[in-house]
C-alpha cells in the first residue's frame, strides 16, 4: 500500500485594513493599514497569533495597489518578526512595536539597518502597470520560529501606494502535512 505525503490548507490569516479593506485574499482576520504608504517606508501590523501547535510551513500571498505605476522591477519587501510574547510591545526584534501603525526601526538606527534584524519573507516584484492594477504575487515560504509575530511591509518602489487600502493585504496560509 503506498504512502502519500499531501498538503492541506489551514485557517488562513489575512492581515488588512478594517475599515477599507474588500479585497480578494479572503476574509480579513488581522489588522495593517497599507493606506499610502510612501516609498522608502515601512508599515507594521498588529501582533498576530500563528497557533500552538502551528504548520512548520506557511505562505505569503500579497495584493498591492499603487497610487502611480511603479518602475518595473522595483520591490515591496515583506517581513516578519516573530515573538515569544502575545503582548505588542514586548519581546520584538529590530525596534518593532507589534501594532498596526508606521515601522521607523529601532530608536537608535535607520530603517534600512533595524529590518536587517527581522526575518525576510520574501519580495513583490512590481510591474508597470497602470496605477488601477492590483498586483497579486506569491511573496514566499516561512517558518514561523515563535508563535506569535508582526509582519513588517517595506516599500522600496519610488511611488507611494493608492490612497485607499480596499484591494490591499497579506494573506497567510499554513500548509500542514497529512500522512495518507
Amino acid at each position: 500500500m503506498a504512502t502519500n505525503i499531501l498538503i492541506s490548507e489551514g485557517t488562513d490569516i489575512v492581515l488588512a485594513d478594517t475599515t477599507d479593506y474588500a479585497g480578494d485574499l479572503g476574509t480579513r482576520t488581522d489588522q495593517i493599514d497599507l493606506t499610502s504608504l510612501a516609498t522608502v517606508s515601512a508599515r507594521q501590523s498588529d501582533k498576530i497569533d500563528f497557533g500552538d501547535p502551528r504548520a512548520a510551513v506557511w505562505a505569503c500571498f500579497a495584493a498591492i495597489e499603487f497610487d502611480v505605476a511603479p518602475v518595473s522591477g522595483a520591490i515591496v519587501s515583506f517581513h516578519l518578526a516573530p515573538s515569544p510574547s502575545v503582548t505588542a510591545g514586548t519581546a520584538n526584534p529590530g525596534g518593532v512595536v507589534g501594532a498596526d501603525g508606521a515601522y521607523t526601526g529601532t530608536t537608535g538606527d535607520s530603517l534600512a539597518d533595524s529590518i536587517k534584524q527581522l526575518m525576510l519573507i520574501g519580495n513583490m516584484i512590481a510591474t508597470s502597470d497602470v496605477a488601477t492594477v492590483v498586483e497579486f504575487q506569491f511573496i514566499g515560504f516561512f517558518t514561523p520560529p515563535e508563535r506569535y509575530g508582526t509582519i513588517v511591509v517595506y516599500n522600496q518602489t519610488l511611488q507611494s501606494f493608492e490612497g485607499d487600502a480596499i484591494e490591499m493585504g497579506i494573506r497567510l496560509v499554513p500548509l500542514i502535512d497529512q500522512v495518507q
